[in-house]
């Protein structure tokens, strides 16, 4: 029985029928390997902007081409000024709308497995990817009615996050176990998979990050920079896949208590004259959020 569960768990990470969702172009870069293996769907939430007005979009795409990836419906068709400028005037008409959209696209593509930035408390637009795939899968989860195994029973789609910041390998791993079958080389433990990259892999992996911020140069370049002094290249040679949180204890309730970096974050730059307004969690995010989440609701009834 256990090993049955390892093979479908390893199953539903492998093929186009899995989905990853990032909020920014570059992400992708933090799941080199498993994008390589796997060749998932991907849609992107912006072009990657940022506050200076230069996109990246086309420097992702070309990577995710070249691994063989297609991409999805949800492409970059947003700028960060924009994602902010909603947030500022609580205006959720455009998450509402990328949330219907990406649920479409689960059911209608027979996804799996989907994969989303995980919510850190770095970046607001990251914090809202996770939270609107979460809504998405939910969604799909809660009105499908779709057979997605070969015996007939119902699977329920599985929703998985990746970090973004920091060190990339968990402060405390679980034991793993070897999956089935063996290749692609995917690892369970409790609540995560790992991705062990051979040396070629992870060859490709680092020469891409490199090239990568040395194009995009600015915040991206410094915090890969600043990844690899900290962490070492061999940090970067295991990728990890985190489940989603279960219903009550989902990550952003932390910031219910402590403010997550951005509103520090933000609060220096207006200080800078860089920005003119700050986002912050309890006035901007966590009502987009709350929102979000009433669609869930809507969608058992």
């Amino acid at each position: 029985m256990r090993n049955t569960r390892r093979k479908d768990l390893s199953d539903n990470l492998s093929g186009r029928s899995s989905l990853l969702v990032i909020a920014h172009p570059g992400h992708e870069l933090r799941l080199y390997g498993w994008i390589a293996q796997t060749k998932p769907l991907v849609c992107i939430l912006t072009d990657g902007s940022g506050s200076d007005d230069q996109p990246r979009l086309a420097a992702t795409l070309n990577i995710l081409q070249e691994l063989g990836s297609e991409i999805g419906p949800v492409c970059g068709e947003l700028s960060d000024r924009q994602i902010y400028r909603k947030m500022l005037h609580g205006e959720y008409d455009m998450f509402d709308d990328l949330c219907e959209r990406l649920a479409a696209l689960i059911a209608a593509q027979d996804i799996r497995t989907v994969v989303s930035d995980g919510i850190e408390g770095y970046n607001p637009t990251h914090d809202l990817c996770e939270v609107l795939v979460r809504t998405a899968v939910a969604i799909t989860n809660n009105v499908t009615s779709t057979t997605r195994t070969k015996d007939g029973k119902e699977c329920l789609v599985r929703h998985y996050t990746i970090p973004l910041m920091g060190d990339p390998r968990p402060t405390a791993q679980p034991a793993a176990c070897r999956a089935e079958p063996a290749n692609p080389p995917f690892q369970w433990g409790d609540g995560q998979c790992i991705i062990e990259l051979n040396e070629r892999e992870l060859t490709h992996k680092l020469e891409t990050m490199r090239e990568y911020a040395s194009q995009a140069g600015g915040i991206l370049q410094q915090e890969v920079e600043d990844a690899f002094r900290s962490y070492g290249e061999d940090a970067f040679a295991r990728e990890y896949l985190f489940a989603s949180a279960a219903p009550g204890k989902e990550p952003e309730r932390s910031f219910l208590q402590q403010k997550p970096f951005y509103e520090s974050h933000g609060k220096q730059r207006v200080a800078d004259g860089r920005y003119r307004d700050v986002i912050r969690f309890h006035e901007h995010v966590l009502p987009i959020m709350n929102w979000l989440s009433t669609k869930t609701s809507a969608a058992r009834i």
